[in-house]
């Protein structure tokens, strides 16, 4: 993985800008020393032509103009309803008879907007140009809409349509606890926190989680603080404690897909090693209890994956098992499969030491594959990192990407963004 900065000597920050793990302890003075408080001076005045001192007063000057009230609007992709053509005696359905301008995508609705794509199905059909699609694509959502129906009418009346979802998801993990075992003892609270949906003593809110162990609710609803979670966990444990509310209502996507041995260097698939650390016992292990994993660099995974195997060294390697926050299902591209949800510490590996100097806490999950069975595709890195550090992909047909936190050091290396010269991946790589 290319980097911006050269090798550097073991006491060097790498990557200057981020807080480190430990502070400096300053060094006791003897307990026999005695001092008086240093008497206190008059404010010594800065000379104002130094360019420290000018660019603080210029500042001082102008804050209240510099303030930025709202994040700045940035430009975004915005789609308008397609124009309405009326309905017709005889429908078009031959396509080379179609009218100049018409289209038959609905970019202006969202795919699961069930409700709306139900209307706009009606809608084409009647305007009668190639109905049948539109007769097809009708026929799918009523589908779907009568497995909501069929959700909603499974469950107590009352509910919101999120809790729904929720319950069902919760549905699958119970059932994927009866089948596999190995659930971190997290049955109980799985049926516990059902009961509380399903009796209204516990809502779906998005910005709070709640904290579950032995099947009661031991802390929340709050927000989410890793450190609380850790404390708690190591209280309650020995496996963690669920934390409900951290997983969305409805299954995350985790897209998988292999990158095989490439015939050429058509495809540029970015691949990193990270190091991982437990979090309970990082304190007190040393580097060699940390592993070393290859990762894809997938930011379509909603949280890192990793193998059983990997779970299993670690906890074996750091003398303690892994904080575990619950069990969800997540969509991938094969359907939905269960996971195990756990807390790790993150860094980059890198010259044989941690690139990063501050450790990141990020969520990772492994599949629930039955005992022995073998692993399957890769390790992904999820998107922790480029909300650490700046990640641009070069445009210059050689696939690499850049990471690092001085900017104006990457851009200095970036080379000119011409389309013209862009060589895409081929559609068939010989």
């Amino acid at each position: 993985m290319p980097t911006t900065r050269q090798k550097r000597k073991v006491d060097e920050a790498l990557l200057p800008g981020l807080p480190m793990d430990e502070k400096r302890v300053r060094s006791s003075k003897a307990s026999s020393s005695t001092s008086k408080p240093a008497a206190k001076k008059g404010k010594k005045n800065q000379d104002p032509s130094l360019p420290h001192v000018a660019l603080a007063n210029d500042l001082l000057k102008r804050g209240e103009s510099l303030r930025v009230p709202e994040f700045p609007s940035l430009p975004t992709q915005t789609f308008e309803p397609p124009k309405e053509w009326g309905p017709r005696d005889e429908p078009i359905t031959d396509p080379t008879k179609l009218p100049k301008g018409w289209n038959g995508s609905e970019t202006d609705l969202a795919d699961d907007d069930v409700d709306g794509q139900i209307q706009r199905c009606y809608r084409r059909i009647d305007e009668g140009i190639m109905p049948a699609i539109f007769e097809q694509r009708l026929e799918m959502y009523q589908d779907i809409k009568q497995r909501q129906i069929d959700m909603i009418s499974s469950e107590p009346p009352g509910l919101s349509w999120e809790v729904v979802q929720r319950l069902d998801c919760l549905k699958r993990v119970k059932a994927s606890f009866d089948e596999l075992g190995n659930d971190s003892g997290n049955t109980p609270n799985v049926v516990a926190i059902m009961d509380a949906y399903r009796s209204g003593n516990l809502v779906w809110d998005k910005y709070t989680v709640t904290y579950w162990a032995h099947g009661k609710m031991v802390a929340g609803p709050k927000k989410m603080e890793v450190e609380e979670f850790l404390t708690l966990s190591s209280e309650l444990g020995p496996h963690g404690i669920w934390v409900e509310g951290m997983d969305d209502y409805k299954p995350q996507p985790l897209y998988l897909f292999f990158a095989l041995p490439p015939a050429s260097l058509s495809y540029a698939t970015h691949r990193f090693v990270v190091s991982l650390r437990n979090p309970r016992t990082w304190a007190t292990n040393t580097w060699e209890h940390t592993i070393h994993l290859d990762v894809l660099e997938d930011t379509g995974a909603a949280a890192m994956k990793i193998f059983q195997a990997d779970r299993n060294q670690l906890e074996a390697m750091s003398g303690a098992s892994l904080p575990v926050t619950g069990t969800t299902p997540m969509s991938t591209a094969g359907g939905l499969i269960q996971v195990d949800n756990v807390v790790l510490q993150a860094n980059i590996f890198h010259n044989s030491q941690p690139m990063l100097p501050k450790w990141i806490d990020i969520r990772a999950c492994i599949t629930r594959d039955p005992p022995g069975a073998p692993q399957t595709g890769d390790r992904l890195s999820g998107v922790w990192i480029h909300h650490v550090l700046y990640c641009l992909s070069m445009p210059d047909n050689t696939g690499r990407m850049e990471i690092g936190t001085d900017l104006p050091e990457i851009l200095t290396s970036i080379p000119l963004c011409n389309p013209a010269f862009a060589i895409p991946p081929p559609v068939r790589v010989i």
